[in-house]
This record gives structure tokens, sequence and C-alpha cells, in this order.
């Protein structure tokens, strides 16, 4: 019988190659895309998963009020971790690490110059117990104290090979900074799905009496503290005496009421409030939105077999009518239609896993991700495989087969059995409204997005962004130079010699930066405290960024502070009216008490997703770590190649590196710009396979209609009023499905976009436009099949049977 039935399917796509085509193919797509999907949100899914005791390991976080209601920080005061060790015997290990991304990492050699490496991923200063907590193997070396001895450093296989060329490395060099450390251990590499990226571990020790000398009053958000609780210890217990742990530390210095709360290592990655050592979030809401687009084109894709199996369902209708005739029984005819829907749904997995593969090839350089199809050793896939086969199976097959199986023999044999007269005629119009809600829904949520991400690309930030080149200051100077000299005032100098280059300035940061640093200050004579960012700048800050003073002047040439800048933010804060009532008043800031000199404009010194907080700058010599460079874009790579040759003449033992700052605003917005691009892409499916649905319906209507139109022709019927006919239904459907989706929209995309404090609004226009754009996509779709057949010759047409 299998046989039997498997030589019917197999004729019967042969025999309507078209319907066939139309149905591998839209399935084919629907599953490539969930399959790329599947593959994608369960690597975000699986970070830090693997851990052992991952039940058990938590993050000690800060929260306090800020201005704008609450600040949120994973970086805990450095004396923080002996101070919760000794209060709190239900932590098992409390471990803490200081990351630093971005560092140099110098290979001393024994002749010659010594090897330099720039490393992204950075290096972390981490405690031995760190290896207790987490699972990180160390394969060689010391598996006990790896880190307690001070500049003792273990480095992964990754980076032995990296540097050395072998994995033996115990006991050899490495330098960071101006420290070397001795490898006293080699560990295994980190795995991509980690928060904890470390490939170079440095003993905390080396440097814990420098961190801790700032006592409870300095936070850094790379500055980490993690516990393992005790087996059977309930971590409630823990988090109730938190409150008094904070007043025994902080006591009635707690201006800002900070409190520290505990984070399980399972919300790590998906708290955005929260950074990790990757720097990179991704938030539970974002991977349920990826999953219902993986179930909208899977759906959207059984919906176009639905429709084309019920509608072609007449043509079989004698085949039903015999073998019922011939004692078929219901189950049977049901078995060999869900049978024929099975066999296309594998030749459609099978195209789909080849196409997917070719999908990861562009998906993973674009995400910097290294997914991968193994059909080898990937349980997990063939699972999905499994699920998606019988899933799609069940999905696409079973009402189509209920309905061909359900007709009345006698019917069917005498070829009374119309499209309208069965329920299928219905449920494809449900379906097609269905396709069309998720079509507009897709359209409007992907104008939504671009609209946001040309708002942040086109927003005006408050200060200058184009053609403006940071380089680092990698060392650290200090006022008052014995000899009097300063290398980064020197190169300042240097730079501005250059021709094409206009300004130059030294600062801590940009004007806009993911490096924020924060303090409080007071206003002499008043013991109110408050919120600020502060920024460390010299004079010629304001004019390389065009920052518009509204009151005072600006900073004078100074390595140390003699007054402060304040934007308007601050002003408000203080709740004066005017920006000049400020000047002239002292604040107390960061142990010095100095009169404000002057008020800029508010600027954006965070991404658009925060609001502008008040901010402080003042001269200090010893915070520059950037030099900023405005440069004449017609020339800049020459300038580039000069800059580059007096930078390494100041600094040679540094590898040099820029950026252009427009180039780092961008970054902000990396994960909205690629998912934005991202579901462009799936949105184009998604109506791509729509696309087939309706040309394969709009084809059999014509079909159908066939004799019906070649009569009106001869009755005068005009080609425009045939194919209004045609579109007329379609349109219908359509406003229907559009109704649902702009309901939908309004409220998934309002929700999103309260994420940005600056935002767009999801108008008239977004609805105007989708509903446009779903028009003409169907418009195109079904009036190329209808013009098509209005044109036909209508002789033709009366003949045809």
């Amino acid at each position: 019988m299998f046989r039997n039935y498997l030589k019917t399917a197999l004729r019967n796509l042969l025999r309507e190659k078209g319907t066939a085509s139309l149905n591998i193919a839209g399935l084919t797509l629907g599953i490539t895309c969930s399959l790329v999907l599947f593959l994608l949100i369960r690597h975000l899914s699986s970070f830090d998963t693997f851990h052992e005791n991952k039940d058990r390991i938590y993050r000690i976080v800060s929260e306090s009020d800020g201005n704008n209601g609450k600040d949120y920080t994973p970086g805990v005061p450095t004396v923080l971790p002996e101070a919760f060790r000794l209060d709190f015997p239900e932590a098992q290990e409390v471990t803490f690490a200081s990351y630093r991304a971005g560092a140099m990492v110098v290979i001393p050699t024994s002749a010659g110059e010594p090897k330099k490496y720039e490393e992204e991923a950075g290096v972390v200063f981490a405690q031995s117990n760190f290896f207790k907590i987490f699972d990180r193997n160390i394969v060689s070396g010391d598996r006990e104290k790896p880190l307690d001895d001070p500049n003792s450093a273990v480095i992964s296989e990754k980076l032995a090979m990296k540097y050395f060329g072998r994995t033996d490395v115990v006991g050899e060099i490495v330098k960071h900074d101006t420290t070397e450390f001795k490898i006293s251990a080699v560990m295994e590499t980190s795995p991509p799905n980690t928060d904890f990226p470390f490939e170079l571990m440095l003993s905390y020790r080396s440097i814990q009496s420098a961190k801790e000398k700032d006592g409870w009053g300095s936070i850094n958000s790379d500055d980490q503290c993690y516990i393992l609780l005790k087996p059977g210890e309930k971590i409630a217990t823990l988090e109730a005496r938190i409150p008094a742990f904070v007043e025994k530390n902080l006591g009635k210095d707690n201006y800002d009421h900070r409190t520290f709360v505990m984070q399980p290592l399972a919300e790590l990655h998906y708290d955005g409030r929260f950074e990790t050592f990757t720097y990179n979030t991704v938030s539970r809401e974002m991977l349920t939105a990826l999953s219902v687009i993986a179930i909208f084109l899977i759906v959207t894709a059984c919906i176009n077999f639905i429709n084309l199996s019920t509608a072609e369902a007449i043509k079989r209708s004698k085949e039903v009518g015999i073998r019922k005739s011939l004692g078929s029984s219901k189950i049977q005819l049901v078995s060999q239609f869900l049978g024929e829907t099975t066999l296309v749904t594998t030749i459609a997995i099978a195209f789909a896993l080849g196409f997917a593969q070719l999908a990861l090839s562009f998906l993973n350089p674009f995400l910097e991700l290294n997914l991968s199809l193994n059909l080898l050793g990937d349980g997990q896939l063939w699972l999905f495989l499994l699920a998606m086969l019988m899933l799609v199976s069940l999905l696409a097959g079973l009402y189509p087969s209920f309905v061909v199986s359900g007709y009345n023999p006698v019917v069917a044999l005498k070829n009374q059995i119309s499209n309208k007269n069965t329920s299928g005629f219905f449920l494809r119009r449900s379906l097609v409204v269905v396709q069309f809600i998720i079509s507009q829904f897709l359209i409007m949520a992907t104008i939504v997005l671009v609209m946001q991400m040309n708002y942040f690309s086109k927003k005006e930030l408050g200060f200058r962004k184009d053609a403006i080149l940071l380089l680092p200051i990698p060392e650290t100077e200090q006022p008052g130079q014995p000899d009097g000299s300063s290398k980064m005032k020197t190169l300042r100098e240097t730079f501005l010699s250059y021709t094409g280059i206009e300004e130059v300035s030294l600062s801590s940061t940009p004007p806009s930066s993911g490096s924020v640093s924060s303090t409080d200050f007071l206003v002499e004579g008043s013991d109110q405290r408050y919120e600020t960012q502060i920024k460390q700048v010299d004079h010629n800050y304001f004019n390389l960024y065009d920052l518009k003073l509204v009151a005072g002047r600006p900073l004078t040439d100074s390595d140390t502070a003699n007054g402060f800048v304040v934007n308007e933010e601050l002003v408000k804060v203080l709740e004066l009216k005017n920006p000049e009532d400020i000047l002239g008043k002292n604040l107390k800031l960061g142990g010095r008490t100095l009169p404000v000199v002057g008020v800029v404009q508010n600027f954006h010194t965070v991404s658009l997703r925060g609001r502008i907080e008040p901010v402080v700058m003042f001269s200090r010599i010893r915070g520059y770590h950037t030099m900023s460079l405005k440069v004449n874009q017609a020339n800049y790579q020459d300038v580039i190649g000069k800059v580059q040759k007096s930078w390494e003449a100041a600094y040679p033992q540094y590898i040099f590196s820029y950026q252009f700052l427009d180039e780092h605003i961008r970054e902000f917005y990396d994960g909205e710009g690629k998912m934005s691009i991202l579901l462009s892409i799936f949105t184009s499916i998604a109506i791509f396979i729509g696309c087939l649905g309706l040309f394969g319906l709009a084809t059999f209507m014509a079909n159908q209609k066939r004799k019906e139109i070649g009569m009106r022709k001869v009755l005068g019927a005009s080609v425009e009023r045939i194919v209004f006919m045609f579109t007329s239904e379609f349109v219908r459907l359509m406003l229907l499905g559009f109704v649902v989706a702009g309901v939908v929209t309004w409220f998934v995309m309002s929700a999103y976009l309260k994420e940005f404090e600056y935002r767009v609004e999801v108008g008239p226009m977004v609805f105007i436009a989708g509903f446009v754009v779903t028009l003409l996509i169907a418009a195109i779709t079904v009036g190329y099949r209808s013009l098509k057949a209005a044109n036909a010759d209508p002789v033709k047409s009366l003949k045809y049977e």
C-alpha cells in the first residue's frame, strides 16, 4: 500500500508541476528562515548555561537613585567582595574581576623588537577562585591557585598559540602596560556563548592595593563581583540582610540610596540595564520577537499550501470517488494525502538545509557569529528538523486531506463539486486574511525600525561629529612634569602644524561616548547632593566640537582645574531660571571647590536610549585619554599617514589605532541597525511567500473562470472590469487584514520604542505606507495574472474544457 501511495504522490507532483513548485518553494523559504532563526535563538539562549553550578551563581550589582529615576551598574566598590565574604557565610565563594577592554599585550623576545598585540577582547585581573565558580578547565600548570601570586597570569590555548606558536607556555612572560606577568597555567579557550570571554587572566593581587584605595565611594562598571551560593542555601535569606549590609558600610554617606542586588547568572545576558564583559546583551523580548517571526514565516508557508491544496482538490474529486467506491476508508484517504504532504515537506526540508547553509555564510560575518549546520553530531538540530517535518506536514496537510477525503463519492463521480460549495473556499478567504495580517504587520514594523534608525542618524546631537579623528593617549601624565615636558601637548602642537588638520583637542572622552564617568557634587552653601557626569577637557575642546556657549566663557589653557563649565541640564537640575544664575557659584566636586565659569547648550553624552544628563567639564591633564583631530576630508588619508608617523614616534611601545567619531556613534545602534536589516530581509521573504500563494490562487481562479471570462468579453465586458472583478475580492480581504495588523503594530511597536528616550512616533504615515506597500504588492501579484486572463482570446476560452 505504501508503495502505491508513493507512486500516486509522485505522479500527482509531476502532473501538477506548477502547484507543486509553488508549494515546495514556499515551504522551502519558510523552513530555511525558521531553521536559521532556530540556530540564532538557540545560540543567544545558551549563554553560560554550561556551568555546572549555574543555578547557584549570582552577580552583585548596584542600584541607586539618579536625577531622573533609577541608575543601574554591574560594578561594585572594590572593597565590597571582602566585606561580603565576611558578612555572608551563605556564599561558598566570592570572587572579583576587574576587566580592561581593548588591552595591549607585549611578548618580549630574546632578540629584536618585542611582539605587540592589540587584544580587542581585553584582559581581566581576577582571583584564583574564579575557577571554582565558573567551569573553565585548566589544561596545564597550577590548577589550585594559579592567580594567587602577584604578577602571575593564566592564558588560553588560543592565545598561547597566537603568541608563542605552542600551548606548553607555563613559565613564559607576557607584558601588559608596563608590568610583566609570568604564566602559571594554561586554560581552555573560551566558548563563543559566554559573557566571560577571558583569554588572558592576570593576578588581581597585582593591582589590589591601588584599586581599593578609593574605598566605598568609587564604582567602575568593569569591576564586578560574583558569588557561588552554598548548596541548600536560599538566595532570599541572603537578600534579606542586604539592607543591613548597606547601612553598615555606606551609612549616612549613602545620599543616593545605593543598594546591592543579587542578579542570577541566567539573567546576565538578557538584562539590558546592566552591562556584561562582552558589552552585549539581548532582551528576552528580542528573543520572543525572533521566535514569533520564525513562526510567522512557517505559518505563511503553510497557509500557501492549504490554500493551493484545497483549491486544487476539485481536480482529484473523481479519484476520491473511485477510491471510495472501491472500498477506501476515510482514514486511508487522509493517510494518503497526508503522506503526499509529508513528501513535499521532506523535499522542502532537503532544499532548506542547502539554502540555510548558504544563508549562514552571509549571516555569520554580518552578526559576527559562528553558527553552523552540524548534521552529524547535533541532536537538537535533528529534533528540530523532525519536529518541523511533523508540524508542517500536519499543519499544511491535515485540513486539505480531510476536505478531499470528505467528498461524497456519487457527487464526486458526477463531477458536481465546485469550489464555492466546499468549506475550503471559506477557509481560503480566512487564511488569506491571516497572510495579509502577518505581511502588513512585518511591513509596518520594519518601517518603524527604519524610521527610528534614520532618526538616530539625522538627529542633532548638540556637537560636531563629522570628520573628527579619535586617537588614544596610552600614557597618563601628571601636571607639572619635572622637565616641564608633555608628550601629549607636544603632539597636539605638532598635529596643529599639519596641513589638513584644523583643530586638535585633549580630553577624557569625546562628547558622546560609551565610557561615562559620574560623581556627585554639592553647591557651596548647600547639603543637597546631585549626580553629574564629568568630562576632563582642554581649552580647544569647545571650539573643535562646536559646543555652543549660552553663558560665561570656555575653559582656559591649564593642566589642572581652575573652573567648571556645565551644561543647561545641570542648571535645570539646580532649579535655576537662567544659565547666568549659576555663573560664579562654587561647586564641590571630586575634592575640589571651583566656580562655574561657563554654560554650554545641552548635548548627548550617551546613545539616544538615555536622556541628557547634567555634565561638568574641567581641565585635568592626568584624565586625558583621547586626542581629537578635526581633519579636512579631502585628503584625510594623507593626514592619517602623517599622524601615525608622529604618534608612533611619541609612543613607540604602543600600537597605533584610530576611529572616526561618527563611526563610534553609529556603534551605539549597531544592534538596532542589524535587527532592522534582518527584519527587512525576513519581511521580504514573508511577502515573497505570500506572493507565491496569491499568484497560485489567482492562477487557479483564472482557470476556474476561464469560460466565464470568455462569456463576459463576448457580451462586451471591458478588460478593466474583468481585472476589477478579480482583484476586488483580494482588496476586501486585505482591508480586513489591515485593520487587525494596524492595531497589533501600534501596540507592539509603541512598547518597543519606549526603550528609547528619544524616538519617532507611530503615526498615521506608518499605517498608510504599510497599506500602500501591501496594496501595490497584491495588485502586482494578482493584477498580472488577472490582466493576462482578461486579455485571453474569448473564443479559445469558450472552447476550453
